[in-house]
């Protein structure tokens, strides 16, 4: 038994993957630094007392593209606009939220995603591009270092 292991992780040390893993999810986080900082008191507060979560806790994003109840939760908080934030933190925790705040929380979600996958290209053409840049990188990486350790002798 390999424990709990990702399908990525599967693969390389057992040759298999499997088709509804549990763990096989993305991890992100949302930097304090980008949230409204009027309320960040209160949301690290309501993070920590409603989900023992800190602010900038790892949260998971599972392939078929479900939320666990805390990613969900833990968005709400994280994107509600402040005025909302004393009601939520009076709701149930994993209550249905109001439409309000699931939008919100949704809408963190999708910018997040747009932001991090933004940084990879969108095509096999751009995928190449970058591949070739960082071969030509290494290459003149190595060919300088030849050049100082042959100035050196």
């Amino acid at each position: 038994d390999f424990g709990p292991r990702t399908n990525a992780e599967l693969l390389v040390a057992r040759g298999e993957v499997l088709a509804a893993n549990p763990h096989d999810a993305v991890g992100f986080h949302i930097e304090a630094s980008t949230l409204a900082q009027g309320s960040l008191r209160e949301r690290e507060q309501l993070l920590q007392s409603r989900l023992g979560l800190a602010l900038e806790a790892e949260l998971r994003l599972h392939p078929s593209g479900t939320l666990d109840p805390i990613t969900l939760e833990a968005l709400a908080v994280l994107s509600a606009p402040p005025s909302h934030l004393a009601a939520l933190a009076r709701s149930q925790v994993f209550a249905p939220l109001p439409p309000v705040l699931e939008l919100a929380a949704l809408a963190t979600l999708r910018h997040v995603c747009l932001v991090r996958l933004g940084r990879y290209g969108s095509s096999l053409d751009e995928d190449e591009e970058a591949a070739l840049a960082l071969e030509q990188q290494q290459r003149r990486r190595e060919e300088q270092e030849d050049q100082q350790e042959g100035q050196e002798e």
